[in-house]
């Protein structure tokens, strides 16, 4: 069994994996899909997410943790050597609640890490209804960062990476089919506690059903997994590797030519070495 100081640090270190940085990268429903080149999107979302127990070693012990989070997102699509390329930059901000009885007992606000990415649509078929991308990240350390509390920071003080490939693809006239595996790769915070902390590898899998119930609504089911994240401290094993399943059910209605309302109901089912989250994600985007 995990001692005090190591249980700790896994929880805390849990926490940062909710945080901002995933706030939208999380996909939704036929994200894959490009607009045309010259389009501009600004997107506004609303992330809440909360959990009264955290799951360590397939044990869930009474821990509170909630989120409310608000991210801007640009976008920008635009054609390259005849692909068609968005250039996008994220910024969450809002604030973590963490209560963990003998541990955490916190609550912070402020700005989370900035995010900078674009897809490149190497195959965009539309008469095939097939699109396939690869989706590079760069996540800057530019979020406000305290390092005697790294667990309800909304910054990370390090750099990360991250590999996403999407495909989206439809069937018939209302059917979508969106799979999107991504691995993140992290730098090194070298003040976590004034030590040291490194982070392996985290890989997520998402597959998502859309069907349209009529030509300006559809509906969504998803299912993402992940799995990895484990950390050293001072080159100690924290043994604090996080697995997760995540089901979400969705809508999305577009309002018009201009504006789109999208809406998720998140539940984790599975976790380990996390929180077991439930919460809603809202997304606004406007087109122009």
């Amino acid at each position: 069994m995990k001692t005090v100081s190591t249980l700790t640090f896994g929880l805390i270190t849990s926490v940062i994996a909710c945080n901002a940085a995933h706030a939208a990268g999380d996909a939704m429903a036929r994200d894959y899909v490009p607009a045309p080149a010259g389009v501009d999107l600004g997107i506004l979302y609303y992330v809440h997410k909360q959990s009264d127990t955290y799951v360590a070693d397939n044990k869930k012990i009474d821990a509170k943790f909630s989120s409310d989070l608000v991210v801007a997102r640009y976008v920008h699509f635009m054609e390259l050597g005849g692909m068609i390329i968005d250039p996008q930059i994220i910024l969450p901000m809002g604030n973590l609640n963490v209560d963990i009885p003998g541990a955490v007992d916190d609550r912070r606000s402020g700005m989370g890490d900035a995010i900078f990415l674009s897809s490149f649509w190497f195959v965009n078929n539309p008469d095939s209804k097939t699109y396939i991308a690869f989706t590079p990240y760069i996540t800057a350390p530019t979020g406000k960062y305290d390092s005697t509390q790294p667990g309800v920071s909304l910054g990370s003080n390090r750099w990360s990476y991250t590999a996403e490939f999407g495909l989206s693809q439809g069937f018939g006239d209302n059917t979508y089919v969106d799979l999107i595996a991504a691995i993140d790769f992290y730098g090194n915070n070298d003040d976590y506690f004034g030590r040291q902390q490194k982070k392996d590898d985290l890989i997520t899998l998402q597959a998502i059903y859309s069907y349209n119930l009529t030509p300006t609504l559809w509906a969504s089911a998803k299912y993402s997994y992940v799995n990895g994240g484990e950390t050293e401290v001072d080159d100690i094993r924290q043994n604090d590797r996080t697995t997760g399943q995540t089901v979400a059910l969705g809508l999305a209605k577009q309002l018009d030519a201009k504006n789109n309302i999208q809406v998720e109901y998140i539940h984790d089912v599975k976790v380990d070495n996390a929180f077991e989250n439930r919460g809603v994600r809202m997304r606004y985007v406007y087109a122009f």
